[in-house]
């Protein structure tokens, strides 16, 4: 990856964009599946349907989100210096 010329911020503006959509998909989504097996478990657990709502599911969706933005900044840069690469050897002649 010795790129003579350094990656701009735009080339990773696409990805924010992507990541601002996502990631509270990411968020929500985690929090409400765990939520909802540790609700049914409990439910389970004490046979009855009438149980305190699980804590700590935030948590949870906080660290899956962090997880989510590591990836996704790892597969950004990679994405971004492969497509970088492959079109400099577009470029020269043959």
């Amino acid at each position: 990856m010795n790129d003579p010329q350094p990656v701009s911020w735009s080339a990773y503006e696409p990805w924010f964009k992507a990541w601002l959509v996502m990631a509270p998909v990411v968020a929500l989504g985690s929090e409400f599946i765990l939520r909802n097996a540790r609700l049914r478990l409990a439910q389970l657990r004490a046979d009855r349907l009438d149980v305190p709502a699980p804590e700590g599911t935030w948590g949870y969706a906080a660290a899956c989100t962090l997880a989510f933005t590591i990836l996704m900044a790892v597969i950004a840069r990679v994405w971004i210096h492969a497509a970088r690469k492959e079109a400099r050897e577009e470029d020269t002649p043959s």
